[in-house]
């Protein structure tokens, strides 16, 4: 029955089929029109974005294009890559083209590959650069040589790593550790700068153990170990000749040890083939001190002569001029003799133990022995006071002088008063026969003669024998005043207790 009723509508179900088959072709084809239309307006927006710099929006883009049925996935995979990478996101760059590469090794895609592992390493490289320079700019130097170590890992062969490497070694100036960098460095590359960093470095290493050298040089003069210090300046001039610090270091020790000729050479020779503004500064001060040295002896020279005849009025001026003050007693104490070096163990001179305190003769084991002079000017008044004799132990001790003076000013005129007290003294005491005479202004006006034990003077016993009363309360008389050699019937006296004894000995 159907097949009769098909017989007899065959045209019609021909064309009912050919329309429903036209109807779904048509349907097929305006459904792929529409979606590769909507691939391109797609791939055209992402390729507009990558182009423009909107990234994010482009990346977006692609991976929509790349959801869909129809396109060139390869194109699409090259521009999401290279999205990626304009982003510096490198890793999901290199998964995005390693996916593709794994459906279709075409040499597009693997030439991307390369590309981008490169942009990745340059840009991991030039990041653990900028981060080495944060840290150098912030003084942070080892942070900083980590940074640029793991740069250098990256791109061994590039020169900026171990320039930057050796720039913060020098900072930190560990030079040692710079040179073993910059010979790393050269191994790998030629560069110029790093030749010329060589030469810096080798510099510096010179210079660190030439200023190694002066501090031990130091240490040697704290020590007063004087010869091992010039022999350390010396190995310091032998490493870098040109440079004056050594010089200059070694010329002020031959100043302080008092070799004045010595450290005028050694600067001469260097100011010959050189400039230094310190040098000439040194130079001149070694000759000022030199021509105060040569002053220094003439005083001295002049000192020398007048104690030897005990010439006061020459000994004072010269004790009291500026120039012995400032210039020869603050070096107290000094020891001379016009003659040569002198010898305090066994030997003659003067010794100058203050400005107002020297001493002439002879000398034994670093003490006054035999005879001499000791002189004392006194600070609060115009007066002196000295011992001429024998000496023993650094003690008054045998037959001796003493001279007590003072200058009055007498309306502009000065008067001299002495008292010379001359005999036998017993370690600093008065002892036995003394004879003490007056002088002003160079003339004897009066003497007395009396007698000590030990310091303590005897009572003077007229001829009865009797002890002369003394006309000053706590006083007694040891001795009648002579005049002309005769007897005046007046009479010396001396406070009860008195221990007569040369002033400056304290026993």
């Amino acid at each position: 029955m159907l097949y009769n009723l098909f017989i007899r509508n065959k045209k019609r179900w021909i064309i009912f089929i050919s329309t429903f088959i036209f109807i779904l072709a048509a349907i097929l084809i305006f459904n792929t029109y529409i979606v590769r239309k909507r691939y391109e307006e797609q791939t055209f927006k992402a390729q507009d974005y990558l182009e423009s710099g909107n990234l994010k929006e482009a990346i977006e883009a692609y991976n929509v294009a790349l959801s869909m049925k129809y396109g060139d996935k390869e194109l699409l995979s090259l521009g999401l890559a290279d999205a990626y990478a304009r982003i510096h996101d490198y890793d999901r760059a290199l998964e995005v083209l390693r996916n593709r590469y794994g459906v279709e090794q075409s040499i597009a895609v693997k030439e991307k590959i390369e590309e981008i592992t490169i942009k990745k390493a340059d840009y991991q490289f030039y990041q653990f650069i900028s981060y080495g320079d944060a840290y150098f700019s912030n003084g942070e130097y080892s942070k900083a040589i980590d940074e640029y170590e793991q740069a250098k890992q990256i791109k061994s062969r590039e020169v900026i790593s171990y320039l930057k490497i050796v720039e913060s070694y020098i900072e930190m100036e560990e030079y040692d550790l710079a040179s073993e960098e910059i010979e790393d460095g050269l191994a790998l590359t030629e560069s110029e700068r790093l030749k010329q960093l060589r030469n810096e470095v080798d510099n510096s290493l010179k210079e660190k153990k030439y200023n190694e050298i002066l501090n031990i040089a130091d240490e040697y003069i704290y020590q007063e170990n004087y010869e091992e210090a010039i022999n350390k300046f010396n190995e310091a001039i032998r490493l870098i000749p040109r440079r004056d610090l050594a010089y200059n270091q070694m010329a002020d020790l031959y100043i302080t040890i008092k070799d004045y000729d010595t450290a005028k050479a050694l600067l001469h020779n260097y100011l010959r083939s050189n400039t230094s503004e310190t040098s000439n500064e040194l130079l001149q001060k070694v000759n000022e001190l030199i021509a105060e040295r040569t002053k220094q002896q003439r005083v001295l020279n002049e000192l020398y002569t007048a104690l030897n005849v005990i010439d006061i009025e020459v000994i004072i001026e010269i004790m009291e001029d500026s120039f012995f003050i400032e210039k020869i007693a603050t070096e107290a104490p000094v020891y001379y003799n016009p003659y040569g070096k002198m010898n305090e163990n066994m030997g003659y001179g003067i010794l100058i133990a203050g400005k107002n305190d020297i001493y002439f003769g002879g000398f034994r084991d670093m003490m006054k022995e035999g005879i001499g002079i000791q002189f004392i000017l006194n600070d609060n008044e115009d007066g002196w006071y000295y011992y001429q004799g024998e000496w023993n132990y650094d003690t008054p001790n045998g037959m001796g002088k003493t001279g007590k003076g003072i200058r009055i000013n007498n309306d502009g005129k000065w008067d001299t008063k002495i008292t010379e007290t001359s005999g036998m003294f017993s370690y600093g005491f008065e002892s036995g026969e003394m004879h003490k005479m007056f002088f002003e202004n160079g003339q004897i006006k009066a003497s007395v003669n009396y007698t000590v034990v030990d310091g303590v003077a005897k009572a003077y016993l007229n001829q009865e024998g009797q002890e002369v009363p003394a006309d000053r309360k706590d006083h007694y008389v040891i001795g009648e005043i002579y005049r002309d050699n005769k007897p005046t019937g007046e009479y010396y006296s001396i406070k009860v207790d008195t221990k007569l004894k040369v002033e400056f000995y304290n026993p």
